[in-house]
């Protein structure tokens, strides 16, 4: 009996071969590949108004499989002419013994040079949203479709695919897609794999993706389950370079209806930005999304900086996220700064609600709070204590974002607010307003003083963080300061667009007077130019607040128009081109008292000797206005119209100041316009109206002044001075005078010749 049944079986399923032999070579033989392709056109176009165009006839292999072979074909958009997918070429394998069963068991999908380009309109509506399922006017499924489908395998080569949002402003690209996955269907599991690169054009990202994992397509275990997810991203975003990035999932189970669970997700990223190398962490150890919200005990995420902050580390944490009210509610946010930076070091924490809106898609951070701590790098400087608050939100749906901060210590306070137009874009909007600040206390800078400012670091600007971010505000500090100087009311409007730095506009009060300008650097050719007027300012306070050890005084009017190379500290004064102005009014002149040092030089003017009289502290000439006009040249600034008045005297001269080196040589001539009075006022009466020639030459702080050697005077100035010299033994012991008696006797010319010289002159 039981070899009967077994040749029953073998009758049977050789009549069965039979029948799909002969029912392929039927098909195969009945086969019209251009009424398919003609039918499947129609079918596009009534059933979803496309156009569907193929490049040919269908052809049919039935060897080793049922082969459906369709040449380079396109379909357009939804009632439109214009190309929604595309393809080179594009093949179906089916298994031919499921079709007796009528299922459809596609073997394999295979597309080369697939093109598709997706669009969502300012209306928000997806031009693919037809075969999707989702538009409101595509005709429903008839519900009598014939065949149930199973895919084994998709491949896809060389794809193409482009993302336009025309409602949000942006597009992005997909290239060199390539795709391949494991069985697809109702129910299903296998592997997926792909990469493409991702491109745009604002802003300008280049990106290597690469995806893979195992999934589960069933329903008794929800709609999709992932295993082992592991997403790669390598290239440029935005203003972050040489990304490398790495995103894994041990496990993601999605749901319609109930919560989607994420279990071991992690994100690692490296890369570079203007501020120099970082590397991002983040830990999710269960994360449910559920349709009212998201629902965590916890998120780690960990920030570490390198570069120009010289180190440092950012740690977020969230926790107690529970789903309220169409969002998110009750979650907590704990941020620890670690911040080192060339000019100290910043620590700190900042905590507070989190809350998330999903109807709006709005990010909430309503009340930040904490304390922060700033070291001044430089030595003996204490710690700054501010407690900080702040307040944040962002909405996705208008695509921007915003917020408030508040910094308080014992004697300053700082207040401001932020936007970003958009997130998509490095641009930042704010305002800043500051009560005070001591900038050296942050900054580590000192003012300048004396010789050892020649000796300042010579560090370079990186301008390099110029590229890269938009910034359009305004920062005020009611009292500053800076480099020593004590500055109020001070204005300060940014615009930082391409690389390009302007402070067009800025203002501010100093020492009785008040300061205008406008400030322009370019990175990419490191130029900067400042232009300024300064207006009726008290000098000598100004100069030692500053640490000069000049005290000079008097109302000082200043203009200023120069350009230099921004490369470095030193460059700025070395590189120097330009153009400025002084006038001062009511003022003095340090280091010398002319009516004083005539009366030492009395015996050099009859001799034609040259005389040195060393720079002194205590000592100044008055003058009710001084005005002099500059042009700079490579760090040089030279004039020739310096002139100053006192009532006593009259100054005029010309000369150079090298910035660089910080020296002065000035040739002054001085008329004495009134004698002084005194005992010798009467040998040196005839001095009066005679312009003496003296040279102003060394250091800023401490030049010497000269009375040149050789001058050509009058022979009435010669005799006066030959009369001071024989006045002196009344003032000094008489084997003095007949040293200096010899000497006149060999020097001195008679007035005779003297008288000659003159006229010939």
């Amino acid at each position: 009996m039981r070899f009967k049944y077994l040749k029953y079986l073998a009758f049977a399923l050789g009549g069965l071969s039979t029948v799909i032999a002969a029912g392929a070579l039927y098909l195969h033989a009945t086969f019209d590949g251009l009424r398919l392709a003609a039918e499947l056109t129609h079918f596009a176009k009534q059933r979803h108004q496309r156009t569907l165009r193929i490049e040919g006839p269908v052809e049919l292999s039935m060897f080793p499989r049922l082969r459906l072979q369709l040449p380079a074909g396109t379909l357009s958009g939804r009632n439109s002419t214009s190309e929604f997918i595309g393809f080179e070429q594009a093949s179906v394998s089916v298994r031919l013994l499921p079709l007796l069963t009528r299922r459809v068991v596609v073997e394999r999908v295979e597309i080369d040079g697939l093109r598709m380009a997706l669009l969502r309109d300012k209306a928000g509506k997806l031009n693919a949203a037809d075969l999707l399922g989702t538009d409101d006017n595509a005709p429903p499924p008839s519900g009598n479709e014939p065949f149930d489908l199973d895919i084994r395998a998709l491949v896809i080569e060389r794809g193409a695919i482009t993302w336009t949002d025309e409602r949000a402003g942006r597009q992005l690209a997909l290239s060199d897609l390539s795709i391949e996955t494991g069985r697809l269907g109702q129910t299903a599991d296998g592997r997926v794999n792909a990469s493409a690169r991702l491109t745009r054009a604002e802003p300008a990202t280049d990106m290597h993706l690469e995806l893979e994992s195992a999934y589960r397509v069933g329903e008794s275990e929800g709609p999709l389950r992932l295993r082992q997810l592991r997403v790669t991203a390598r290239g440029n975003l935005a203003g972050w370079q040489a990304l490398d990035a790495e995103s894994a999932l041990s496990e993601l189970e999605w749901a319609d209806d109930g919560p989607s669970i994420i279990q071991g997700g992690s994100l690692q990223v490296r890369g570079k930005s203007t501020g120099g190398p970082f590397e991002l962490r983040a830990n999710a150890p269960r994360l449910a999304l559920t349709p009212t919200g998201p629902e965590a005990e916890s998120i780690d995420a960990s920030l570490r900086l390198d570069g120009k902050l010289r180190g440092g580390s950012v740690r977020l944490r969230l926790t107690d996220l529970q789903p309220a009210d169409g969002g998110l509610v009750g979650g907590k946010l704990a941020t620890d700064l670690d911040l080192r930076m060339a000019s100290g070091r910043l620590a700190g924490n900042l905590a507070g609600p989190i809350r998330w809106r999903a109807a709006s898609r709005q990010l909430e951070l309503p009340s930040l709070a904490g304390d922060l701590n700033f070291s001044p790098a430089r030595p003996g400087t204490s710690l700054l204590k501010f407690a900080s608050e702040a307040d944040a939100r962002v909405d996705l749906q208008r695509n921007s974002a915003g917020g408030h901060f508040t910094l308080r210590s014992e004697q300053q306070q700082a207040k401001g607010s932020w936007t970003l137009p958009r997130l998509d874009a490095a641009a930042i909007g704010f305002e800043i307003d500051v009560n005070r600040l001591d900038a050296d206390a942050l900054l580590a800078t000192q003012p300048a003083r004396g010789p050892a400012a020649d000796k300042a670091e010579n560090d370079r600007f990186d301008l390099s963080a110029l590229h890269g971010l938009d910034l359009d505000g305004t920062i005020r500090f009611g009292h500053l300061k800076l480099a020593g100087l004590k500055l109020e009311q001070v204005k300060l409007p940014i615009s930082l667009h391409g690389g390009r730095l302007v402070s067009a506009g800025h203002s501010l009060s100093l020492y009785g007077g008040s300061l205008e300008g406008s400030l322009n650097i370019a990175a990419d050719d490191g130029r900067a130019s400042y232009r300024a007027y300064l207006q009726n300012a008290d000098l000598a306070p100004l100069l030692v607040d500053f640490g000069s050890r000049q005290k000079v005084a008097g109302t000082a009017n200043f203009f200023v128009d120069v350009s230099s190379k921004a490369e470095s500290r030193s460059s700025l004064l070395r590189d120097m081109q330009g153009l400025a102005r002084l006038r001062l009014k009511g003022g003095s002149v340090p280091g010398i008292d002319v009516g004083q040092a005539i009366r030492e030089w009395r015996g050099p003017l009859g001799t034609r000797q040259g005389a040195r009289r060393a720079h002194r502290e205590r000592e100044s000439t008055a003058v009710g206005e001084l005005t002099a006009s500059f042009r700079i040249d490579g760090g040089v600034a030279r004039s020739t119209d310096l002139k100053a008045d006192s009532g006593m005297l009259r100054i005029s001269g010309a000369g150079e100041i090298n910035l660089p080196q910080r020296q002065i040589d000035y040739l002054t001539r001085v008329t004495l316009l009134v004698i002084p009075l005194g005992p010798d006022s009467g040998p040196l009466a005839s001095l009066r109206g005679v312009t003496l020639p003296i040279r102003i030459k060394g250091p800023f702080d401490g030049p010497d002044w000269h009375l040149e050697p050789g001058a050509n005077l009058p022979s009435t100035v010669l005799s006066a001075g030959q009369a001071a010299a024989r006045s002196l033994p009344r003032v000094i012991p008489r084997s003095v005078t007949q040293a200096v008696g010899r000497v006149v006797k060999k020097a001195v010319p008679t007035p005779e010749k003297a008288a000659e010289e003159a006229v010939s002159e």
